[in-house]
C-alpha cells in the first residue's frame, strides 16, 4: 500500500514539472507563430464614400493630419516603406503650386493652357488613365507644353476600398498609358481620387515609388453652382507660402477666372512652381 502511494506521488511530481516546462516554452514563444497585419483601420485623411468613377469631384475639403515627413507603415511583404503625403510645398517663400485634375470633359483645357502660357505660369496636371485613353490629343497638348503630369489612377476609384492588387493595377496602367503617349514617367507624383487616403493605400503607393500629393486649398470648382468669383475668393483668402491649389480641367468656371486669378497672385508677389521641381525628391 505504501509502495502504491509512493508511485502516485512520483507520477504527480513528474506531471507538474512537465506542465511547468511547457508553460515556460510557450511564454518564451517557442513553437508559436505570429502574423503581421497589413490592414489598418486608421485613416490619414478623408475616408469618403466613393462617387461614380465618371467624375473626379472630391467629397471633402478636410485635409489629412499627416505632415510632409515620411510615415513608415507595413507593406504586404512586411518590408517597411515610407509613405509621404504632401499637403503643401515645404517652403516659407511666396510660392504657389497650381494643380489641375483631369478625369473627364477636356473642353475647358484650351482656355486653361492659354491662360497659363500668357502668364508664364507653371502648373502640374494629374491625369487618370481613362482621360489619357479617351483624350490622347489633349494629353499630348499638356505634354508638348512641358507641364509635369502626375498619376491620378486609371478609373478614379476610392483607393481605400480596393485590394492592394487592384491599387497597383490602377497605378501601373495609368503610368503605361502616359509613357505610351510620350509623357515622362509620372513617378513619384500621385493624387488619390477623392483625396481618400489610409495607411494601407499609402504603403502600396510607397512600394510603387510614389508619394501622395494632397492640397492646401480646394477651390470646389467641380460644383456646377460654384461661381468664378467664389473660386478666386477662396484662393486669395486662404493663400499662404507653399500652398497647393486644387482645380479641375473640366471646370468652365476655372477656365473663365484663371487669367484674373493668375494676375491677382502675381500682384501679391507669388511665383508659380510645378511640383516636380518644388517637392523634395520629385525630380530624382
Amino acid at each position: 500500500m505504501k509502495r502504491a502511494w509512493f508511485v502516485v506521488g512520483v507520477l504527480g511530481v513528474t506531471l507538474a514539472a512537465g506542465l511547468l516546462l511547457g508553460s515556460c516554452s510557450f511564454l518564451n514563444g517557442e513553437g508559436s507563430s505570429s502574423t503581421l497585419s497589413t490592414r489598418s483601420t486608421t485613416t490619414l485623411g478623408p475616408t469618403t464614400t466613393a462617387e461614380p468613377t465618371t467624375t473626379e469631384q472630391p467629397t471633402t475639403t478636410v485635409q489629412p493630419t499627416t505632415t510632409v515627413s515620411p510615415t513608415t507603415v507595413s507593406s504586404t511583404s512586411t518590408t517597411l516603406v515610407p509613405a509621404t503625403n504632401y499637403t503643401r510645398v515645404p517652403t516659407k517663400d511666396k510660392v504657389v503650386a497650381l494643380t489641375f485634375d483631369a478625369a473627364y470633359d477636356p473642353a475647358p483645357l484650351e482656355d486653361i493652357l492659354t491662360a497659363l502660357e500668357a502668364a508664364g505660369a507653371e502648373a502640374t496636371f494629374f491625369l487618370t488613365g481613362e482621360f489619357v485613353r479617351d483624350f490622347p490629343q489633349w494629353t499630348e497638348r499638356i505634354v508638348d507644353a512641358g507641364y509635369p503630369i502626375g498619376n491620378h489612377s486609371y478609373s478614379h476609384p476610392d483607393f481605400t476600398t480596393l485590394s492592394e492588387k487592384a491599387m497597383r493595377n490602377e497605378i501601373e496602367k495609368t503610368a503605361a498609358a502616359l509613357t505610351k503617349l510620350g509623357a515622362d514617367d509620372p513617378k513619384p507624383l500621385f493624387r488619390a481620387p477623392y483625396g481618400a487616403l489610409n495607411k494601407k493605400m499609402l504603403s502600396v503607393l510607397g512600394g510603387e515609388g510614389y508619394f501622395s500629393v494632397y492640397w492646401t486649398i480646394d477651390t470646389l470648382d467641380w460644383k456646377p453652382e460654384r461661381t468664378p468669383a467664389q473660386i478666386k475668393a477662396v484662393v486669395l483668402d486662404k493663400l499662404a507660402p507653399g500652398a497647393i491649389i486644387l482645380m479641375h480641367v473640366g471646370s468652365k468656371q476655372t477656365a473663365q477666372v484663371l487669367p484674373e486669378l493668375l494676375s491677382a497672385l502675381g500682384a501679391r508677389g507669388y511665383r508659380f512652381a510645378n511640383l516636380r521641381e518644388a517637392l523634395p525628391g520629385a525630380a530624382d
